[in-house]
């Protein structure tokens, strides 16, 4: 009698694309108490030790998707060979996408060896390897028509009369936001002016006293999103025993907004507007640190023809402004407060002081203000009417008084404004060179770098009891 012997078949499991594993990590985070991973493995057709590994590498596909080009169709992610080549080379290619710079593959080549001398490494890129980096990232190149130029105003009229047109007639009000960033010295007193004036911050110089805030609200004035602040220390000692911060908050070595932190503020907020079944348009303006960013839901990214802002974006036609204003009377209140106290040598504002300081600020600025500055730059149908509201309001005329009683009891360094809009030009964001992608890859990242300007004696309580005095004042 033969003898029977096993099926030398194995079972093929199907190969998760990381667009599905992520849809399926989802499910784990958010499945009900009768469901078990046994179930949610055998809907996806995979082993539960897979489905085991697949949680186990939770942080790094989501780092992976974070990368606003890569491909979530892609089945596996092929270790480079010369990792600091690949993230550095990215990085730039980000970069000059979102300046609108022509790009095609020898120019990818000639940046690709300018990293590798850089970084002292021996590597002569090939076609192939150009290939790989292509479809490891979901690369396309486009073409780009004309030259960057200098804007005049016929382009702002003519992206009023149709983009802009166009956009009202698609989205609502309340689905049409702006986002932008600015930078705040928010350490900086009227009679310590001097230590920061003329600062431009190149480089990323001054970090420790500079944050850097993105604002985002919509047109109808109905919704101001919570503010993202991002500092130089990933876990500054005022941070410690706090189990949650008053605003959103991220990091980098030199304070400053990059696509890596905008790309995740982007898909988060496309989930949230995803499960609210929103459908957005987000305006931003077109820096480095904004690339476009592929697989969004909710979210339809417009940006600004280049050197536009300061006509066509609502922040630089005073929100941003109104929010440092707010900033600005709540430092001056509290450090008239330690004045009075009797010390004021030993005054000084913690970044988690300063975070809710910021909240404060930001919830502070009227619904009206708002919908002024989306007038002025411009928003609004050709039906409507461009009238804007304009008054002195009583928050101005407080922070003058508090400004003139602040300049009896210490020598103040300059006028209001000057203190106002002490860090109105400083930058958010660099566009990177070679040499400093290199110099940033060869640099320690680690997240664990303290501020040591900053200490741990600054407690939730104490951050939140700002406020109250604040409000008594």
């Amino acid at each position: 009698m033969a003898s029977l012997k096993a099926n030398p078949l194995k079972r093929k499991h199907p190969t998760l694309t990381l667009e599905t594993k992520l849809k399926l990590l989802s499910e784990v985070d958010n499945m009900g108490k009768t469901q078990t991973k046994k179930e949610i493995a055998e809907k996806y057709g995979i082993p539960v030790n897979t489905l085991s590994t697949i949680l186990k590498n939770r942080e790094k596909l989501e780092k992976i998707a974070s990368t606003s080009s890569v491909n979530l169709g892609k089945k596996r992610m092929r270790p480079c060979k010369v990792e600091d080549v690949d993230e550095g080379l990215l990085t730039w290619f980000k970069q000059a996408r979102a300046l609108e710079a022509p790009i095609n593959g020898p120019i990818l080549m000639k940046k690709t060896g300018e990293l590798g001398k850089e970084l002292g490494i021996s590597f002569v890129p090939c076609s192939g390897w150009l290939g790989r980096f292509k479809r490891r990232h979901g690369i396309v190149f486009k073409a780009v028509s004309g030259e960057a130029a200098s804007v005049d105003m016929s382009t702002v009229d003519t992206w009023r009369g149709s983009a802009l047109q166009q956009l009202l007639q698609n989205y609502s009000a309340d689905d049409i936001f702006y986002a932008d960033e600015t930078g705040v010295f928010y350490k900086c007193l009227p009679d310590k002016t001097l230590d920061f004036k003329g600062n431009v911050c190149t480089g990323g110089k001054k970090a420790k006293g500079r944050l850097t805030v993105l604002v985002a609200a919509n047109m109808s004035r109905s919704e101001k999103l919570p503010l993202l602040i991002i500092g130089k220390s990933a876990k500054p000692g005022c941070f410690n025993n706090t189990k949650k911060l008053p605003v959103e908050y991220a990091a980098n070595k030199k304070a400053w907004m990059t696509s890596d932190i905008f790309i995740s503020w982007l898909q988060k907020l496309d989930r949230k507007f995803l499960l609210q079944g929103c459908s957005v348009a987000m305006i931003i303006d077109n820096c480095p640190a904004h690339p476009s960013v592929d697989n969004l839901k909710a979210i339809k990214l417009v940006f600004l023809p280049p050197n536009t802002t300061s006509i066509l974006q609502p922040c630089d036609q005073g929100i941003i402004n109104s929010f440092k204003r707010n900033y600005r009377k709540a430092v001056v209140q509290r450090y008239l407060v330690h004045i009075d106290s009797g010390c004021p040598a030993t005054f000084n504002i913690s970044v988690l002081e300063a975070l809710y300081l910021m909240k404060k600020a930001w919830d502070d600025i009227s619904t009206s203000a708002i919908a002024n500055c989306f007038r002025h730059a411009g928003f609004y149908s050709q039906e409507e009417s461009s009238e804007t509201e304009s008054k002195t309001s009583q928050e101005d005329r407080d922070l003058v008084s508090l400004f003139d009683r602040l300049k009896g009891v210490v020598p103040v360094d300059g006028t209001l404004g000057a203190f106002l809009y002490i860090d109105e030009d400083v930058p958010t964001a660099e566009e990177t060179s070679i040499q400093q992608i290199a110099a940033d890859l060869r640099e320690d990242k680690s997240d664990s770098e303290e501020d040591e300007e900053e200490t741990a004696s600054t407690t939730v309580a104490e951050a939140r009891s700002v406020l109250m005095t604040c409000a008594a004042h």
